[in-house]
């Protein structure tokens, strides 16, 4: 157990990307719109399988954690559109060099249109910039050409497949690409960000 207080996923100060996007922590009244989101069939065959109830949901996304792991709304234009996480351990750590990120836009009509990019490259440069991380990962998987296209276009480099990395609901094991980004490989991937 560690020996630092164990915070809730929410309890985390709002991230304003420097093109305005917002990234707010998640709250109990977005649960119902999670729900529906984890529900669209698109979310589903990317990500785990979609809670049984609203009630399981919210103790999946607010309880608190040992593993440390802190949630976000996506909000584009006044608008909830996604969902976006980091994971990192507690401060004064053996092992808080390093962070991971993951992602799903809710809303059909706001995927392919960059969103998803900016809310990544938003995250890096909190993480970047604010934790003082020197890497960050993210693992999707291997079909899912569009995130990997938007997570190289945010600055990620592919290291390598990872053969049976997760398993879905189902049962089925899926290969996932690994991906990650470094803290000095992270000031040309801004500098491209905010001159495009």
């Amino acid at each position: 157990m560690s020996r630092y207080e164990v915070r809730p996923p929410g309890d985390h100060e709002p991230i304003v990307g420097p093109t305005g996007l917002l990234l707010r922590p998640i709250r109990a009244s977005d649960i119902p719109t999670l729900f529906r989101w984890r529900h669209d069939p698109e979310v589903m065959q990317w990500w785990d399988e979609p809670p049984v109830s609203e009630a399981e949901l919210a103790e999946e996304e607010l309880e608190p954690d040992v593993n440390p792991c802190w949630r976000f709304m996506v909000e584009a234009d006044g608008r909830d559109v996604g969902c976006i996480q980091y994971w990192h351990p507690y401060a004064d750590t053996d092992s808080d060099w390093s962070a991971g990120v993951d992602i799903y836009l809710g809303a059909p009509g706001d995927r392919d249109r960059g969103i998803g990019t900016e809310a990544v490259r938003t995250m890096l440069d909190y993480l970047f910039e604010v934790k003082r991380v020197h890497r960050v990962t993210i693992d999707p998987d291997v079909r899912n050409a569009r995130a990997i296209r938007a997570y190289q276009k945010a600055g990620f480099r592919l290291e390598g497949t990872m053969r049976h990395n997760d398993r879905r609901a189902d049962g089925t094991y899926v290969d996932t690409q690994y991906l990650s980004i470094l803290d000095d490989e992270w000031p040309d991937a801004k500098e491209r960000w905010l001159t495009s």
